[in-house]
C-alpha cells in the first residue's frame, strides 16, 4: 500500500481570521445568506483551506456560536456574579441581556431567521435542556436567597421568576421600532423595565401605623365639676 500522505498541519491563526469573519457575515447575512467563498475572501485564504478547518457552513456556525457563548459566560461572570445583592444581581441579569443583545446582532439575526434553531441542529436537545434547568434552578436559588436576606418578598412566585425575567430578556426586539423612531431612547426603555422588575420583587418596607388619637373622657371633669356645685 502506497504511503498515506501527511495532513497538512493546521493554522491557529487563518482559523481565527475565518472565524471572525464568518462571524461578521452571520450577524449580516444570516445563515442562508452567507457565501463561504465571502468568507475566505475576507480571511484571506482560499476556500479549500477553509474546508481544512470546517466541514461545512453548519460545522463554521456551530464553531462561531460556541465561542460566542464562552466570551459571553466570562463577561457575565465578571460583571454579575460577583454582585453581593440577591436583588440587584437579577437586575443585572436583565441588563446584561440587554447590552448584550446590542453588542451580539448574531443571535438576534439567527432567531429571526430560525427561531428555535433547530432547522440548523446547532444543539443537542439534551445539552440543552440540561443547560435551560440550570438556569431556571440558578434564578430560583436567587430568589431564594433574596426572600432569606429580606431583599426579596415572600410572596412572589419564585417559579415564575426565571420565565417572567426571560420575557423581559426579548422586550428590546419589540421595542425596536419604538427606540429607533426616536420616541423613547433604549438606555431610559432599560432603566424603566429595570426598576418596574425590581420594584415587582422587593420587600415591601414595614409601614408604621399611626396611632388613633383617643378622646379624653370627660367623666372626671363632669364629676368634679358636680361636687364643687354641691359644696356651693
Amino acid at each position: 500500500m502506497p504511503a498515506r500522505r501527511p495532513e497538512k498541519p493546521r493554522d491557529p491563526a487563518r482559523r481565527t481570521r475565518i472565524l471572525e469573519a464568518a462571524k461578521r457575515h452571520f450577524a449580516e447575512r444570516g445563515f442562508k445568506g452567507v457565501n463561504l467563498d465571502a468568507v475566505a475572501a475576507e480571511a484571506g485564504c482560499a476556500k479549500g483551506a477553509l474546508y481544512l478547518e470546517f466541514a461545512d457552513k453548519e460545522a463554521l456556525l456551530r464553531e462561531v456560536i460556541e465561542q460566542s457563548f464562552a466570551a459571553i459566560r466570562a463577561r457575565f461572570a465578571a460583571e454579575v456574579m460577583g454582585i453581593d445583592s440577591p436583588l440587584e444581581r437579577l437586575v443585572a441579569t436583565l441588563r446584561f441581556a440587554y447590552r448584550q443583545q446590542a453588542a451580539e446582532p448574531l443571535f438576534g439575526k439567527l432567531l429571526r431567521e430560525d427561531p428555535d434553531l433547530r432547522a440548523l441542529r446547532l444543539q443537542d436537545d439534551a445539552a440543552s435542556a440540561a443547560a435551560a434547568k440550570a438556569q431556571v434552578a440558578q434564578i430560583i436559588g436567587w430568589v431564594d436567597e433574596g426572600i432569606a436576606r429580606g431583599e426579596i418578598r415572600p410572596d412572589v412566585d419564585r417559579d415564575a421568576i426565571p420565565f417572567v425575567l426571560g420575557v423581559l430578556r426579548f422586550a428590546p426586539q419589540h421595542l425596536g421600532l419604538v427606540t429607533s423612531s426616536g420616541l423613547f431612547a433604549g438606555e431610559r426603555t432599560l432603566d424603566a423595565i429595570a426598576d418596574i422588575f425590581r420594584a415587582g420583587l422587593a420587600a415591601r418596607a414595614a409601614t408604621p401605623t399611626k396611632a388613633t388619637p383617643t378622646k379624653a373622657t370627660p367623666t372626671k371633669k363632669r364629676a368634679t365639676t358636680s361636687r364643687a356645685r354641691r359644696q356651693q
